[in-house]
């Protein structure tokens, strides 16, 4: 109406045509209106007549642009059944200055009775989901005004991967008043940035064999609640494709899932810094939740982009480096008020402002805190035998977080690098609701990034925690009830992408009392809790054991009392270690809904679990093992990983036992051709000179030549230097990767033998491919040839 009447009045003139105008009402952005204007095909001359002005009286000024602007203004530009993205992860980087100004948007014209124009129908997408597990972040949207019944919400659908820690608005789906799905947090990501692209979608493997896979029987494709499974949107969202690939493209088809971009006409994100041009920097956020890339796919959506930040700066003087969205990506930047930062721009819900979240500053030790000796510690103590040195690493939120804490204690945290899928590597993770970042972090990655990352293989393990485990080893943590809904945030994008899982819990839930004197070795279980957590059917099949299994996964469940583990050995899972202390039947059993396998190999638990004292777990080995010569090419590897030599003492002591191991084969060969990995390798300052002297005598009495690698790079000369059929028994690699004795080997089975004996991770669709005529003692050697190939 401005407009017309502008057009009219202001320059005296008259529109041609009215019905031309129809809509222009509604168009609320500078780009939107010049859209209509050429799609209607309208001209100056057709809208008005000018009259006749001096030259220069209309040019434009030169000006930078400022697209600063008030809360108010920026959310006016969101329209009925627009798609709102919205950044932020868990507590961390939560936008609330403009989440709250769109909320305070609807209240006011539900007040007023505004019906045509208004606030309706909108979809929320979101990741991590922002929000402090009481009003704010997205709980602000989920909001009802007033105390008319019949006031809907603004929001008609929320599609999410974590409701948590936004209970309003898991309560609007768990009363279905929205529909909403809950999906693989790392799918969604992928799905923005597909949409970026202009790609259909995301494909990938995650969320077969769960709750997420739409195939009937197994799956609900992620609907949470009868109205997303009745909506018109429920059909396309997730949907499971076969694709072949090669000359035999029919015969080697393999399933995924497809997750379908969706046009995003709002993108609200958060920053630290904005100069005038909207161009944004992120140094004093904890997390890069995926800004840029859910900017992109509302600019290439034809939709707006408005940013939060907490101060402006001139044009110009953030450098390029610094800027992590572009201005000519942003319409809009609201600047809170500094008097309001701990309301609305907080690092987080429980932190203002932390220099060592956000990589600032280092703090001087990383204090990981004692745990005592309860269930909790027992759980993370025994999970953690499977650490070993150079390992990336997952942990859970919960039990799994303990991990971090023994690892401390044992001084082994050093060696392993921890990660977080909002895309922190190394450092010790942040716990409780402050988990996302991470203290003394080595890197922080965009949350997308990291989940190419962790889809592609990249974790060597995982600790995750279990709500509910199935017979066949189906976990549940995404949803308990009818009543809560929680969703499975990164876990299963985690648990289906890594190798080696281990699924953390107590065996019994609310009440579980246990006595442990940390002295004999043993545990008693004084009182068990209500809740059964290895139950015949759990809730929603979060992760599958079965799909486990076909994947070549090793999978363990890791309690207080007992350890199992899921192989293809058996349907069900199997008991493989129960601990001192505990009887069998009245403690384990009878606490099951279900009847497990007992191995005939049933251990006890390490006692050192149960005492106070430190465990003094070896996570190293002998230097004797590290040291491995390859008699066909005359070649020895020495894998120095993570030693710390700190006295003149140990430098002499590596010298001389590295010395009496290679005089053998120096003596009988000559000197050989050395490759050392100095991955993690320490020679305190001061010992320089020592350490030389001792390498310099190694390399006159027994080297050749020396190359030096770090981890994977050594791993991978080694790998080829010993990969030659002729080095290698085939009839006894098979008998012992055949551990059942059955005459073929499962794809388990030589998943895990490959990745054992020659470090090579064989992928879904190689494995299904070298397994399809099964893998006897007859095509063993030719199977194995096929994978060698793979590493020429």
């Amino acid at each position: 109406p401005e407009l017309v009447l502008y057009l009219t009045t202001e320059l005296n003139t008259e529109v041609v045509d009215p019905e031309d105008m129809s809509g222009v009402a509604m168009i609320s952005t500078t780009n939107n209106l010049l859209k209509v204007i050429l799609s209607r095909r309208l001209s100056f001359y057709r809208c008005f007549s000018l009259p006749s002005f001096k030259k220069g009286e209309f040019r434009i000024p030169s000006h930078n642009s400022n697209k600063v602007c008030t809360p108010d203004d920026a959310v006016s530009l969101i329209s009925a059944n627009d798609t709102i993205c919205v950044s932020g992860f868990v507590g961390q980087g939560s936008p609330d200055l403009l989440l709250k100004a769109l909320a305070d948007r609807y209240e006011r014209e539900c007040n007023e009775g505004i019906q045509e124009g208004g606030l309706k129908d909108l979809t929320i997408l979101f990741g991590g989901g922002p929000g402090d597990w009481d009003y704010r972040g997205l709980n602000y949207l989920a909001k009802i005004p007033g105390n008319n019944n019949e006031q809907k919400s603004m929001i008609k659908r929320a599609i999410g991967g974590h409701y948590g820690q936004v209970p309003l608005l898991g309560n609007l789906a768990t009363s279905n008043q929205i529909e909403a799905w809950t999906l693989p947090m790392g799918s969604i990501s992928r799905m923005i940035r597909a949409q970026a692209t202009h790609s259909p979608g995301h494909i990938t493997t995650v969320g077969l064999g769960t709750y997420v896979d739409p195939t009937p029987g197994i799956g609900v494709g992620g609907a949470a609640n009868e109205s997303a499974v009745g909506s018109t949107l429920h059909q396309e969202l997730v949907t499971k494709i076969s694709i072949g690939f090669g000359p035999t493209a029919d015969e080697m088809k393999a399933d995924y899932l497809m997750y379908k971009a969706l046009p995003i006409q709002v993108a609200i994100i958060r920053a630290t810094t904005a100069d005038a041009s909207g161009n944004l920097s992120f140094e004093h956020e904890s997390l890069l939740c995926d800004q840029r890339i859910i900017a992109a796919a509302a600019v290439n959506s034809g939709g707006v982009v408005l940013a939060q930040v907490k101060r402006i700066c001139e044009t110009g003087s953030l450098s390029s480096r610094s800027v992590g969205v572009p201005g000519s990506m942003v319409d809009c930047v609201c600047v809170v008020d500094e008097s309001e930062h701990d309301i609305y721009h907080p690092m987080s819900y429980t932190k203002r402002n932390d220099p060592v979240l956000y990589g600032k500053i280092r703090s001087p030790v990383e204090d990981v805190q004692k745990m005592p000796l309860n269930e909790r510690k027992i759980i993370a103590r025994r999970a953690s035998f499977g650490l070993k040195p150079g390992k990336v690493i997952n942990l859970g939120i919960g039990l799994p977080e303990g991990i971090a804490s023994v690892a401390g204690e044992e001084g082994q945290l050093q060696y392993v690098t921890l990660t977080t899928e909002p895309g922190s590597f190394g450092g010790l993770p942040a716990s409780g609701k402050d988990f996302g970042p991470a203290s003394n972090a080595d890197a922080l990655v965009e949350m997308n990034e990291m989940f190419d990352f962790y889809d592609g293989g990249g974790l060597d393990m995982c600790f995750l925690g279990a709500a509910q485990i199935s017979p066949q080893g189906d976990v549940n943590v995404s949803r308990m009830s009818a009543e809560k809904l929680i969703g499975p945030g990164g876990f299963i994008d985690i648990s289906q992408s890594t190798r080696n899982i281990s699924f953390l819990s107590t065996f019994t839930a609310k009440g579980l009392d246990i006595n442990c004197d940390g002295v004999e070795g043993k545990i008693t279980i004084v009182k068990d809790g209500k809740i059964k957590k290895f139950v015949n059917q759990v809730y929603e099949r979060t992760f599958s054991g079965e799909e486990a299994v076909r994947r070549g996964q090793k999978v363990y469940y890791v309690t207080e009392r007992a350890v199992f583990r899921r192989t293809a050995s058996h349907d069900v899972i199997e008991l493989i270690e129960i601990a001192p202390g505990v009887d069998l039947q009245k403690d384990i059993l009878d606490q099951m809904e279900f009847e497990p396998v007992i191995s005939p190999n049933l251990k006890q638990m390490d006692g050192r679990i149960f005492r106070h004292d430190k465990m003094g777990v070896e996570l190293f080995g002998s230097l004797e093992d590290r040291v491995t010569y390859h008699e066909g090419d005359h070649v020895v590897f020495i894998d120095l990983t993570a030693i710390s030599l700190a006295s003149e003492d140990e430098v002499k002591w590596l010298g001389r036992s590295l010395d009496l191991l290679l005089h053998p084969i120096t003596k009988a060969r000559g000197p050989v051709d050395a490759i050392v990995n100095y991955d993690g390798f320490d020679c305190r300052s001061g010992l320089e000179e020592a350490y030389a002297d001792a390498i310099e005598g190694l390399s006159s009495r027994h080297y050749k030549s020396v190359k030096r690698y770090s981890f994977n790079a050594f791993r991978r000369a080694k790998l080829k230097s010993m990969a030659k059929v002729e080095e290698w028994n085939a009839r006894s690699l098979f008998r012992e990767w055949d551990e059942d004795n059955t005459g073929i080997l499962s794809p388990l089975q030589l998943r895990t033998g490959v990745r054992e004996a020659f470090g090579i991770r064989l992928k879904q669709a190689e494995l299904d491919a070298l397994c399809k005529d099964g893998v006897t003692s007859r095509n063993f050697t030719d199977i194995l040839l096929e994978v060698m190939s793979k590493c020429e």
